[in-house]
């Protein structure tokens, strides 16, 4: 931790502020001015600088900005609220909720460590030590950033940069191409029918349709909690849905809004059998929400998790809990998300074509289809190790017919 004290001068105000360096050797900063309060705010300032990022690297942004007093080129942090402000026109065809999204992410994890820095002296040195931090760092739900957070967030610092290239504030991008540590993506979990029958055993009364709802369609929750009844053709065979809204994230002062799908391919119309419509209970008006709270207003994630889902996996996990109930537990935490996975396994299982089931979730591209389902498709896996056995044929062990039977079996 810095320390700050006062400094006794003849003539004008003093603060120093002290730390230790990665040495460990003491080293120090002595901030002078005619205004006490204007010095003791840098000072102090300075200080949490150093408390972040070490006396060494605070100094070196202190002399960065010095260099640049009075050339009018812009901090990082200027620059972001430059860049994000609407009324600027330097990012152009985004909602305000993806703005303030972008806002949120530059507070969190780029403005803390290089926000300080003038925007044409940020190196490539400065965002391996920024990514480095990141891999190091815990989220408010204290678990590490994963490779695919981080990417996004130097995705955008690599944007807001380039922006600044552009308008002649620096040269050169050193977000674009620093490397960033693969960490394991967050395992998609799938659940078998058995095993959602036992969650969906202990979700709360009210919300079954719901969670029935989201494995038997494979719709995202900002999807299915935007449906509305006239979004469902009850006279067509099959019943057919239209997916043409989603919720999109709630901007600054703002509500949540309707917005279209995540791509233009979410936007379809999907199957459905009649039995899952019956479950969804009485309609209501054309334009009334399909689920919402008891008030008829949207339903949130954030409440459902905690209050609903989380409960449920507890008692769908715990031994004494399902014995009581007949069931056995079902060994898995999945997301809510999980329940589109799901539904995408369980049509694999039953031989239901990928460019099928890419239509049927939104995927724009087959690519992702295939590159999120394509090792659950039996076909395939079958036929890998057939190729194998018949190109290992001459080396193989035979297997005995009565150890094969047992293992058939």
């Amino acid at each position: 931790m810095a320390s700050i004290t006062p400094v006794r001068r003849s003539s004008g105000y003093a603060w120093r502020v002290q730390a230790r360096d990665a040495d460990r050797r003491m080293r120090q900063e002595t901030f002078y001015g005619e205004d006490a309060t204007k010095v003791e705010v840098a000072a102090r300032a300075f200080a949490r600088l150093v408390d972040r990022l070490g006396i060494a690297e605070a100094s070196r942004i202190r002399d960065a900005r010095s260099a640049q007093s009075g050339t009018g080129t812009p901090t990082l942090a200027e620059w972001v609220d430059s860049y994000l402000d609407r009324d600027t026109g330097q990012l152009s065809g985004v909602t305000d909720g993806t703005r303030h999204a972008y806002r949120r992410m530059a507070d969190a994890t780029i403005l803390p460590t290089l926000g300080e820095l003038p925007i044409n002296e940020i190196t490539d040195d400065d965002v391996r030590r920024w990514i480095s931090g990141l891999e190091r760092r815990l989220t408010s739900r204290g678990t590490p950033y994963t490779s695919k957070t981080i990417r996004n967030h130097q995705g955008l610092l690599s944007q807001m940069l380039a922006a600044a290239e552009t308008k002649g504030l620096r040269t050169g991008n050193p977000a674009r191409s620093v490397p960033i540590t693969r960490t394991r993506r967050g395992q998609m979990m799938v659940l078998t029918q058995t095993e959602f029958a036992t969650l969906l055993h202990f979700i709360a009364e009210p919300w079954r349709p719901l969670v029935m709802w989201l494995a038997g369609t494979g719709m995202r929750w900002g999807e299915a909690t935007a449906l509305t009844w006239g979004d469902i053709d009850r006279d067509a065979r099959p019943m057919l849905v239209r997916v043409d809204k989603a919720w999109k994230k709630p901007q600054t002062g703002q509500g949540r809004t309707l917005g279209p799908p995540k791509s233009a391919a979410g936007e379809r119309t999907i199957g459905v059998p009649d039995e899952l419509v019956h479950a969804l209970g009485t309609p209501k008006r054309g334009n009334a929400l399909v689920f919402s709270t008891d008030k008829g207003t949207p339903l949130w994630s954030g409440s459902f998790y905690p209050r609903v889902w989380q409960p449920a996996l507890d008692a769908a996990n715990d031994a004494e809990t399902c014995a009581g109930a007949g069931l056995i537990p079902i060994g898995k935490r999945p997301r809510v998300h999980d329940c589109r996975h799901s539904h995408a396994s369980w049509l694999i299982a039953q031989g239901r074509p990928l460019p099928y089931i890419q239509r049927r979730l939104g995927h724009e591209k087959i690519t992702t289809t295939i590159g999120t389902y394509g090792h659950l498709m039996p076909d395939a896996q079958q036929g890998d190790a057939d190729a194998v056995a018949l190109m290992m044929a001459g080396v193989l062990p035979m297997i005995e017919p009565e150890v094969l039977a047992q293992i058939e079996a």
